[in-house]
């Protein structure tokens, strides 16, 4: 079989092989159009006489095919000397099948179902490290073994790959740890693997170490943080697997027979950006932007847990509603930029005035709720609300003078005033709304009579 280089210029030629038609022509119609040149095989003797007749630069095999199997592809492959990377895919859960593959050379195990992000992620990564291996060949033509070449596309690679002896001490790091750490590979080796792991992880990370060995199973997308050398925590993907040999180290020589597992191998992701990027997200979906405070959605949330909390010990909670007296007059004379200035300092005295337990939420405009959620009696209420109002009254310092405001707050207390979220706020409201028509300024628990004197 002749010897075959991907060129910078032409297009990778990938080869699909896959007994299923409507996963092989699902596969076909995902890749077509990325600039791939695509051949289709619908067994595995199909794929050995393709590869028979012309080079590939990559090859995803289903590995349960008729004929020959994903495995009996790859050892013709290697029996051949084709020099096509290989990604296997395959709905099997069991280790073997991931291990048997990786033994044969495959450089990545794609487990179906695969969403097309990762699919393309996967192929990508297949395609990049088929060029690091071409270009590592044409520039290092005295490289004495394959071992030296793997060790170059272990060292390319975006991810922190590592081996762990059975005592889970590293014995192999590859250079992505001093990039995304700051350790030198000297300072890892010989270390446990805790040693790294944030101290709120080690626990998990022990379990997954434990399966990895136990079970013998890969241990997919398991997040744990590790410590860098100037003590920032980086959140990491890792997928974990065992491996047997005499002696697991820094050469990545292993024996895949896992009769005597004595080690593992690694290979950590990190998603830091990711994570940092959907917890921003999340908390943009459940957070006011002026105030930073839980807003409508996240104080629903909170009180409905707190009710079912409450109904099942048997004790009681409060809601406040608190609107905030004549600001509309603020906004009309001092302009918006102002009052969302007043409403942030606001929301700073307000917060301060609640323990750690408390939920302060800005509810809309210039109201916000409040959920006392453990409550001894009606009169903590009462004392909390006062403290709220209280806070409110020496001047704010805005636009170079100061600014008197002042709140009412309504009261509604589970379950004598309600038993459900809505009721409860509704209440407070109701009750707010009465302070407001007897002379703001104040505090007051909701009673059925007041139902008349809401304001329209």
């Amino acid at each position: 079989m002749p010897a075959h280089e991907p060129s910078a210029n032409a297009a990778p030629r990938v080869l699909l092989a896959d007994d299923e038609p409507n996963m092989l022509n699902s596969l076909h119609d995902l890749l077509k159009g990325r600039g791939y040149a695509l051949t289709k095989a619908s067994c595995g003797r199909e794929a050995i006489e393709q590869l028979s007749r012309a080079p590939f630069d990559l090859a995803i095999l289903d590995l349960h095919m008729p004929n020959a199997d994903g495995h009996a592809v790859m050892d013709f492959m290697n029996t051949q000397r084709a020099r096509a990377h290989v990604i296997v895919a395959s709905g099997a859960v069991e280790i073997d099948a991931a291990i048997g593959s990786f033994k044969r050379g495959a450089c990545d195990f794609l487990r179906k179902p695969y969403s097309r992000e990762v699919l393309y992620q996967t192929v990508d990564a297949a395609l990049h490290k088929r060029r690091l291996h071409a270009e590592g060949e044409r520039a290092a033509v005295g490289l004495e073994s394959s071992e030296k070449a793997h060790r170059y596309l272990v060292n390319s690679s975006p991810d922190i790959i590592y081996t762990l002896d059975h005592k889970g001490r590293f014995t192999f790091v590859n250079n992505r740890a001093q990039q995304l750490l700051g350790y030198c590979r000297e300072e890892v080796l010989g270390r446990h693997f805790f040693e790294l792991v944030h101290e709120d992880d080690v626990e998990r990370a022990g379990q997954v170490l434990a399966d990895a060995r136990g079970d013998r199973r890969t241990c997919g997308g398991v997040e744990l943080r590790l410590r860098s050398r100037h003590g920032e925590a980086r959140t990491f993907s890792h997928e974990l697997f065992t491996s047997a040999s005499s002696q697991l180290d820094g050469s990545l020589s292993f024996d895949w027979n896992l009769n005597n597992p004595l080690g593992t191998y690694g290979v950590a992701r990190d998603i830091t950006e990711q994570k940092r990027a959907s917890e921003k997200i999340s908390h943009q979906a459940y957070h006011d932007p002026l105030t930073n405070l839980p807003n409508r959605s996240l104080f629903n949330d909170r009180l409905e847990l707190a009710l079912r909390q409450a109904h099942r010990n048997a004790s009681s909670l409060a809601v406040l509603f608190l609107d905030l007296d004549r600001f509309k007059r603020v906004n009309d004379t001092l302009g918006h930029v102002v009052g969302d200035q007043l409403l942030q300092q606001v929301a700073l005295r307000l917060k301060a005035c609640l323990r750690s337990c408390d939920t302060l939420s800005r509810f809309g405009g210039d109201e916000f709720t409040v959920l006392l959620s453990e409550l001894h009696d009606r009169e903590d209420a009462a004392r909390i609300s006062h403290k709220l109002v209280e806070c409110l009254s020496p001047p704010f310092r805005l636009a170079g003078f100061p600014l008197q405001i002042s709140a009412s707050v309504g009261i509604a207390v589970y379950p004598t005033d309600g038993d459900s979220a809505e009721e409860l706020i509704g209440n407070a409201d109701v009750a707010m709304y009465h302070v407001k028509v007897n002379g703001k300024n104040n505090h007051s628990f909701y009673s059925p009579a007041m139902e008349k004197t809401r304001l329209p």
